[in-house]
């Protein structure tokens, strides 16, 4: 058929009558749904199919710009962004020939104005001069990736409507073909989804503590932090009760300073401070020789920046340039906790030939059963880091991976494929969903009664 065809030869197909195809084994369901011309082309490691009602298309396809999958991906899952538009140049002019908002945005104008508009929606008749000074025809001429906060974007054309529906800045992306655009609001990563995302950068990166700051009228705040555990007791035997980031809550830092929170926000960049005590533009360096912490990392996520570090001596890693750390999919985390009242979560990365766990997250209620059915401090989430799982196996960690498919897992008490029934039986954990995402596969599951 076409799409084995088409897969295994990397070059695409275009169906002209998709209801003549005797090859397509779906060729009754094109009769039936009125499908005309199907194009197969090969994408991500596998095939992207689209299709027509009414146009007909010849046997060559139809001509399309390539959509920066890695980028789009990272606006999502590391940028938080709400949303993506494709612009590309066509006599002399930038159209947007794409885009995408995501679905919690959409749901959320929705509520809020009463009507399906979005930002993407609107901008879908607007021509940008491909010679003027606007953001994307800057960005395309510069060659670099840009980051425009709304309010200081005085050449932007669609400046008003962005105001209109919320958004902080404007994160532009030059590609193959035209310029990507990234839509930043002012949406706040919050509850379970903050308290996990903070613990998991701490796990991920190997950092000892983990804080997220947002802006409000200018000023840049704590709302979140987390220590890890083995940081709390080296403190407290030292005779410390409070940590670099208890101490950073009682702190305001100003959106238009120089100081890193303020730098990476600004610019959209991650900021590294390698020696933070010893660094004298660091407007904390006096915190962090107090308390040993050595070196920082801020990193622009939805709603803020999400700064997370290391202590001096053998505790935690000796960072001596940027870390590499996973985009953790914090709108998937979202609907896994806040949506679907998940358990735990789990993000697995390939390490060698094995898939292993380098962050985890249970919820407190969840840790709390458990404690009062077993009395200990074990989850289904941390023992899961004891296994390692084969890459080139047929498990679903590593079938996610390969396929880019998302699967569920009705009965993890019984499904083989999972590789921990036992596991799933002790902690009561039922059903599991299985996402692939940027940097390695999100698991997440739903507990029921516990054995």
């Amino acid at each position: 058929g076409p799409e084995s065809t088409v897969y295994h030869l990397g070059q695409p197909i275009c169906i002209q009558d998709a209801c003549a195809y005797d090859l397509l084994k779906r060729k009754d369901l094109a009769v039936k749904h009125g499908v005309k011309s199907i194009c197969f082309a090969p994408c991500g490691g596998g095939v992207l199919e689209y299709g027509t009602s009414s146009a007909t298309w010849m046997e060559t396809p139809p001509t399309c710009p390539i959509m920066p999958l890695d980028e789009i991906r990272s606006a999502f899952e590391d940028l938080g962004a709400s949303y993506v538009i494709f612009w590309q140049p066509l006599d002399g002019q930038y159209s947007a020939v794409a885009d995408y908002a995501s679905d919690a945005w959409v749901k959320e104008l929705r509520a809020s104005r009463g009507d399906d508009k979005t930002f993407t929606s609107e901008c879908r008749g607007i021509k940008l001069n491909a010679n003027g000074n606007g953001p994307v025809s800057e960005t395309a001429n510069l060659g670099i990736a840009v980051r425009v906060p709304i309010s200081e974007a005085l050449t932007l054309k669609r400046k008003d409507l962005a105001a209109e529906y919320g958004l902080k800045s404007l994160h532009l992306i030059p590609v193959e073909g035209g310029v990507l655009e990234c839509g930043i609001t002012d949406q706040k990563i919050k509850g379970l989804t903050l308290n996990a995302a903070l613990k998991m950068r701490c796990d991920s990166a190997g950092a000892c503590y983990a804080i997220y700051w947002t802006e409000i009228d200018g000023m840049f705040s704590v709302s979140g932090s987390y220590v890890t555990p083995d940081r709390r007791r080296a403190l407290r035997a030292k005779g410390l009760t409070t940590d670099f980031a208890d101490a950073s809550k009682y702190l305001t830092i100003s959106s238009e300073g120089d100081a890193v929170v303020s730098t990476c926000a600004r610019h959209g960049m991650p900021t590294f401070v390698a020696d933070a005590p010893s660094t004298n533009t660091f407007c904390r360096q006096a915190l962090a020789a107090e308390y040993g912490i050595e070196s920082i990392v801020c990193k622009p996520v939805k709603g803020g920046v999400l700064e997370f570090g290391t202590s001096k001596g053998p505790d935690t890693p000796t960072w001596t340039e940027m870390p590499p750390c996973p985009d953790l999919p914090k709108d998937e985390m979202k609907k896994a906790l806040e949506d679907m009242a998940a358990a735990y979560v789990i993000f697995w990365q390939l390490r060698g030939d094995h898939y292993e766990v380098t962050a985890d997250f249970a919820t407190p209620d969840h840790e709390r059963m458990i404690r009062d059915r077993y009395g200990e401090e074990d989850s289904f989430a941390s023992v899961s880091r004891m296994f390692a799982l084969p890459a080139d196996g047929d498990g679903y960690i590593a079938s996610a991976a390969r396929s880019g498919k998302e699967f569920l897992v009705e009965d993890a008490m019984q499904d083989a494929k999972l590789g921990r029934q036992q596991l799933a039986q002790k902690f009561g954990i039922r059903e599991v969903h299985i996402v692939p995402c940027k940097d390695g596969v999100l698991e997440y599951g739903k507990a029921t009664e516990i054995a």
